[in-house]
């Protein structure tokens, strides 16, 4: 059976950022040693991070 995902999880927008060699790798390496598999994971997490913390001055 093929893979769909969640009409919400689709992602349908790429954004390319230019790095340079040390950039990328200082994203790979700390996108590893807080647990994520890959770069995109870890940037998502940054979005994430924002908005608990926006929940958090809400309260």
């Amino acid at each position: 059976m093929a893979n769909i995902k969640e009409p919400e999880n689709k992602k349908e927008f790429i954004i390319r950022v230019r790095v340079t060699p040390a950039e990328r790798e200082e994203f790979m390496k700390r996108a590893a040693a807080q647990g994520y598999r890959t770069v995109s994971e870890f940037i998502r997490s940054l979005l994430d991070d924002d908005k608990a913390k926006a929940d958090k001055t809400v309260s």
